[in-house]
């Protein structure tokens, strides 16, 4: 794609001539190509292009809310919309990191800590504790301390046997796309 820079001939120029397509952006009049378009579309193409169809969905329902609008609008780099990042951030689900576990010791009050990160925000965060077995334990939902970063959870049940249990934390993003890790104790 070019970019024309002070040229009398294409400046404030759009549409397409030809093969050629002139756009602004930014004050600034960019050249390319037409896009083709094929008559035969492979399963991972179409896949492609269902999850980004789900993509602008969920931008256009979520850049309707004024406060999430707001939000993607700052996490915007310079060029970039809010549209433009809740498109984005549907491609990236969180990510969870270190599991801290050390707190756990089975009586009510324990606390589970677990680390974790979004593009944008991450909407929430859930605990299950289950038994070797894949009996519950407990579950519920953690929440975010001071720093930003850290989720805890307040065991609510008594676990008489803590070897071979299983944590597993999920967190949503914005656009509900979920993240798993477990850790077994």
């Amino acid at each position: 794609m070019a970019k024309s820079k002070n040229n009398i001939a294409t400046h404030g120029l759009s549409g397409q001539v030809d093969q050629l397509v002139f756009r602004q952006w930014f004050g600034k009049t960019i050249v390319g190509k037409t896009s083709r378009h094929s008559t035969s579309v492979s399963a991972a193409q179409e896949q492609v292009r269902l999850t980004f169809r789900q993509a602008t969905t969920y931008a256009k329902a979520a850049i309707t809310d004024n406060a999430i609008r707001l939000l993607y609008k700052s996490k915007a780099e310079p060029g970039q919309s809010a549209y433009n990042m809740a498109v984005a951030d549907f491609f990236k689900p969180p990510e969870i990191g270190e599991i801290d576990s050390t707190g756990y010791t089975g009586q009510t009050g324990s606390k589970i800590i677990a680390a974790v990160t979004d593009d944008v925000k991450v909407a929430s965060v859930s605990v299950k504790i289950e038994n070797p077995d894949g009996s519950l334990v407990e579950q519920g939902d953690a929440v975010l301390q001071t720093d930003g970063l850290h989720w805890m959870y307040n065991c609510t049940s008594l676990n008489a046997s803590l070897t071979g249990d299983i944590i597993t934390v999920t967190a949503l993003d914005l656009p509900g796309h979920p993240s798993v890790k477990q850790k077994t104790i």
